[in-house]
């Protein structure tokens, strides 16, 4: 029997995956986007040149093992002031979870996130 609206809409299809910060002590989780929250992250991308893009797009995607956000859009400072390296690592592993490519990037028209403000400059 092929797919119909319920089944879609029922199917639990957030991917998570565990990462090992041993400079945290333990694991983290990172969290596949939903289609509304891409946009989102989208739009604010090509928007306006974000600062702090890592750490926005952490906040997006750091969870616990339950697929719950651990912080808030209103903390991303703080994800923002830990260790650079920490943060790069997480970062790579979320976009290429969430399948952004290159090109994801650049249909936005602001050139590729290695462009952008992280975690390792201020405000």
């Amino acid at each position: 029997m092929a797919l119909n609206k319920a089944k879609i809409l029922a199917a639990n299809d957030t991917k998570l995956e565990k990462v090992p910060v041993p400079e945290w002590g333990d694991d983290v989780y990172i969290k596949t986007l939903s289609g509304t929250e891409r946009d989102q992250f989208e739009d604010a991308y090509s928007s306006e040149k974000m600062k702090n893009f890592r750490s926005r797009f952490l906040v997006l995607t750091l969870c616990d093992e339950h697929g719950a956000r651990l912080f808030t859009d209103a903390e991303v400072d703080q994800i923002g002031s830990k260790r650079a390296d920490i943060i790069n690592r997480l970062f790579d592993r979320a976009w290429a979870l969430n399948a952004f490519r290159e090109a994801d990037v650049e249909a936005l028209g602001n050139g590729s996130p290695s462009d952008q403000s992280d975690a390792s400059t201020s405000s």
